[in-house]
């Protein structure tokens, strides 16, 4: 047990709930965040991200620990960093400079570390979204700086004498690296190329910086506008479902959940108010928890068979009733079952957008296929296995890191 366990675990429970006792005294939180010199927040957006870094990063860099190079360490332990500080930046230079130092490493990581033939693709695909957007980003960023007099995203206000159009182009930047449809096509490729520590990050919190961003800096945009684009999105969330069941692939499997589950915090902008935002932020703590956890768990069951075809990934499951609860309490988390941080979150997002007939309609779309197409693959991995190893020595890792996030996902729930 203590095998599986370790101390890691007892130390990053510590910090935790060291966060949750200073959070919940108030020592950290007045007023809706504490800011030092006025550069940094400490708010409920960053309370979430904090802890999903901390649990997806603090957890990963412990459990993995051998199993990654110290080059490779160096390098997530240096993008988990200026991912911290991005989200509790008040700054919008200091924001910008930790948002791209964020993204870089893991686009190093993509060229160097992984091992398929499409990597270079993958990675240019990846630069080419980076690149094109970083230098727009910036500009909009000083200009609306001078505009509003200060370089300090709370401070930012409303102003008749800034264009709307401004801010929709700042947000339509941002949301090439959430991302949204139309700028989505990159992820699918990125995830299926890198290796699977590296698509953890991504789709854990890396996803998470572009709603970050919209929320710092344009948030007030969607309360008046862009309804359009909101009803397109929508629509895509159901087509990437149908994308999904057609992906034999695991990682591209989960990246298109990914895109479908990314559009609820996208809706929480619209139907939330400064009182219930932060459900979206909490969704993003859930929703990063519940990828971290299946593509750790697709990375044991690649190591096993040595495949990444759903086929041939059910021969590593077999009826040890260990193996079968982990892979069962995994895939749950996709579906937002109850107890989970998603299911809380969707139930409060569902009742604040009870006031539009459209977002009833999604509800009930994304619900139904957000809950059936996890549990049906969960059956086909279940049933009638035909491959039996009894050798799981060299699988403590997976197991405790596993065990670790599954924790924190259904437990949490309540805690929060």
């Amino acid at each position: 047990m203590f095998t599986i366990v370790g101390i890691g675990f007892f130390l990053a429970m510590c910090v935790s709930f060291g966060c949750l006792l200073l959070f919940s005294s108030g020592l950290l939180l007045e007023c809706g965040g504490v800011t030092m010199n006025g550069v940094f927040v400490f708010d409920g957006l960053s309370f979430y991200t904090i802890l999903l870094i901390v649990f997806l990063g603090g957890y990963s860099l412990i459990c993995f620990f051998n199993m990654v190079g110290s080059g490779v360490l160096v390098f997530l332990c240096f993008s988990l960093l200026f991912s911290m500080l991005c989200f509790c930046t008040n700054h919008c230079i200091l924001f910008w400079c930790f948002y791209e130092l964020g993204m870089l490493p893991l686009v190093y990581l993509i060229f160097k570390d992984s091992p398929y033939s499409e990597r270079y693709l993958a990675g240019w695909y990846f630069c080419s979204y980076l690149l094109v957007t970083s230098l727009p980003l910036v500009l909009i960023l000083i200009y609306l700086s001078v505009v509003q007099g200060s370089f300090l995203f709370s401070e930012w206000t409303t102003d008749d004498t800034i264009s709307g159009f401004i801010y929709i182009v700042l947000s339509f930047v941002f949301f090439t690296k959430v991302p949204l449809v139309p700028f989505h096509t990159w992820l699918p490729i990125v995830h299926a190329e890198a290796t699977s520590i590296v698509s953890i990050y991504l789709s854990g919190y890396i996803m998470k910086l572009g709603l970050l961003g919209v929320y710092r800096s344009c948030w007030t945009v969607f309360e008046d506008g862009i309804w359009f684009y909101l009803f397109i999105c929508l629509l895509s969330c159901i087509y990437f479902f149908f994308a999904a069941i057609n992906e034999l692939d695991g990682k591209r499997w989960l990246a298109f959940l990914s895109l479908s589950h990314i559009i609820v915090p996208f809706l929480g902008f619209f139907a939330c108010d400064s009182e219930n935002i932060m459900f979206t932020f909490l969704f993003c703590l859930g929703h990063g928890l519940g990828a971290g956890i299946v593509f750790s768990l697709l990375w044991w069951l690649y190591e096993s068979c040595n495949s990444r075809n759903w086929i041939l990934v059910k021969s590593s499951v077999n009826n040890n009733m260990a193996i079968m609860l982990v892979v069962s309490f995994s895939l749950l988390t996709l579906c937002s079952f109850p107890i989970t941080i998603n299911f809380v979150c969707e139930v409060s997002l569902v009742k604040a957008s009870s006031f539009s007939l459209l977002c009833a309609y999604f509800w009930a779309v994304y619900l139904f296929f957000g809950g059936l197409i996890p549990l049906v693959l969960c059956g086909h991995l279940l049933i009638r296995c035909e491959f039996v190893d009894n050798n799981y020595t060299g699988y403590y890792c997976w197991f405790a890191y596993l065990f670790y996030l599954c924790l924190w996902c259904y437990v949490g729930a309540l805690y929060f």
